[in-house]
């Protein structure tokens, strides 16, 4: 029940600091597009990427960044490396498909003027 509540509050305030950074630190990137969808983009991969943690016969899903940090400070290479493959795989799908849909839109706007 414990790991239930956390995983809420967890979203909640992922949710809100998403919601912060919308209101906030997008007012100062009024000129530049590609800039805001970069780094909300980034942000939502760091706070919303699930990650695995194998303990003996349990499995636990933790965020992918939080494991990640935890690892690094419990000395493990190894493990920061598997922490890390989702984070890596979701950005991997993420920017490309970011990329795709950028490429799309400037020849849309491209060849109708």
């Amino acid at each position: 029940m414990a790991y239930l509540i956390a995983w809420g509050l967890y979203l909640v305030m992922a949710v809100l600091l998403m919601l912060g950074y919308e209101r906030y630190v997008t007012a100062y990137l009024f000129g530049s597009r590609q800039l805001r969808i970069f780094l909300r983009a980034l942000l939502a991969i760091l706070l919303f990427t699930p990650g695995f943690v194998v303990q003996g016969e349990l499995v636990y899903m933790v965020p992918a960044a939080v494991g990640v940090m935890f690892n690094i400070l419990a000395h493990k290479p190894l493990a920061v490396l598997q922490a890390s493959l989702p984070l890596l795989v979701v950005s991997v799908v993420t920017y490309s498909l970011l990329f795709f849909r950028e490429i799309r839109r400037s020849e849309a706007t491209q060849g109708g003027t």
